[in-house]
């Protein structure tokens, strides 16, 4: 029989990760304050990389509904935080490493072309450089970051809005951070 030891050092404790409050959208745009938790922050002198969890949908029954794990880097160079800009974003690979995870719908429910590879095209790469200013701007459910083709993610709505939701807290998070 192996016994297998794990080492309180080796599982971080969940009380030491940072929590972002974000608004989370069902459909209709029916407002929940949540929490997203940063699962990971590395910071060097030129970006912070981040993964986030979050809830993306809660449209559907709790057996199609998961936990959203974006991978993000925001810059940390800019001369203001409205400047700070999205460096690289993922919700799947990047250079051969899962490092996050689409926890929506693959297809979106309604959108048989919406799978989780045509929403990394038409919505999540379109999202690297914009900046907090855009995110700031950001009018809530429904509305679209000016980079996200309205055409590309109609349909959409809630994924939409809760991603950019996410991504508007982050920043404040990283503003507070890396720019006080």
């Amino acid at each position: 029989m192996t016994v297998l030891f794990l080492s309180a050092v080796c599982v971080p404790a969940y009380a030491d990760m940072d929590m972002i409050p974000y608004t989370q959208y069902a459909s209709g745009g029916t407002p929940t304050d949540l929490e997203a938790v940063i699962l990971f922050e590395n910071s060097n002198k030129t970006f912070t990389k981040y993964q986030v969890a979050y809830t993306s949908c809660t449209c559907r029954g709790p057996e199609k509904n998961f936990r959203s794990v974006m991978y993000i880097e925001l810059l940390n160079t800019k001369d203001t935080p409205e400047e700070a800009a999205i460096r690289q974003i993922s919700l799947g690979e990047l250079d051969g490493v899962t490092v996050g995870m689409w926890g929506d719908s693959n297809p979106i429910m309604g959108h048989p072309d919406y799978t989780a590879e045509y929403m990394d095209e038409n919505l999540v790469q379109k999202l690297v450089g914009t900046t907090k200013a855009q995110y700031d701007a950001w009018e809530g459910y429904g509305d679209l970051i000016d980079a996200v083709e309205p055409d590309a993610v109609s349909g959409a709505t809630v994924s939409v809005s809760n991603m950019t939701s996410v991504i508007k807290a982050l920043f404040q998070y990283h503003a507070d951070k890396y720019y006080s």
